[in-house]
């Protein structure tokens, strides 16, 4: 057997040897992307973190977004992009009372009317439609990553604990609830965007 068949086999070890995949064998060559094996870890100790930090009630944010000069400037100090090509994300919280849940499809989504006495719609899943998760932390652009295909599992796996999140939120109809999320947008938006939730709290109240 050739020296590079046996390597394509086995991996020695201290205590001898094991047979391993074709797959393992990859992975040991070239090395998983570091961002991908602690997903949950960033969720938890910086990514929602770093959107409660930043996300304004909702009146502020519209208030603020329609006193910039254009749409640039709008995102550069209120919002963030890795690149230029990309759209906007801004961080906005919601504080209300849970006026419908629509779980009809696997896109769902609840409507709170904000203490500001907008209509807000958040998605609720079990499918989170965009990456705007992903795109809203900025400890991790397309560059960190190998290929397009990898970003948008690292985006999938950043979706998969927002989900996890709302569905230990249980929520209920006539509920008061604070949540921190973000949206995209091109344009300075008349009102509030489809939101996605990073953090659900419950203040009680039916």
């Amino acid at each position: 057997m050739s020296k590079k068949a046996w390597l394509a086999l086995v991996v020695l070890t201290v205590g001898g040897c094991r047979i391993v995949s074709q797959q393992e064998l990859a992975d040991l060559k070239s090395p998983p992307n570091p961002h991908m094996g602690n997903i949950a870890q960033t969720w938890q100790n910086k990514i929602v973190p770093q959107i409660v930090g930043q996300a304004r009630p909702v009146a502020d944010l519209l208030m603020a977004l329609h006193a910039e000069k254009d749409f640039d400037s709008a995102c550069k100090n209120l919002g963030y992009r890795s690149q230029e090509e990309n759209p906007c994300i801004f961080y906005v919280q919601v504080e209300g009372k849970i006026s419908n849940l629509d779980t009809a499809s696997r896109s769902g989504k609840m409507t709170i009317v904000d203490k500001s006495g907008n209509n807000i719609i958040v998605q609720i899943g079990p499918t989170l439609r965009g990456t705007q998760l992903r795109d809203a932390f900025k400890g991790a652009s397309y560059s960190d990553f190998n290929d397009q295909v990898l970003f948008g599992e690292y985006g999938r796996g950043i979706n998969e604990q927002a989900i996890k999140m709302v569905q230990s939120a249980q929520l209920k109809t006539g509920e008061s609830v604070h949540v921190y999320g973000v949206f995209s947008e091109w344009e300075i938006p008349e009102s509030i965007p489809v939101i996605t939730p990073a953090k659900i709290e419950s203040v009680g109240g039916q």
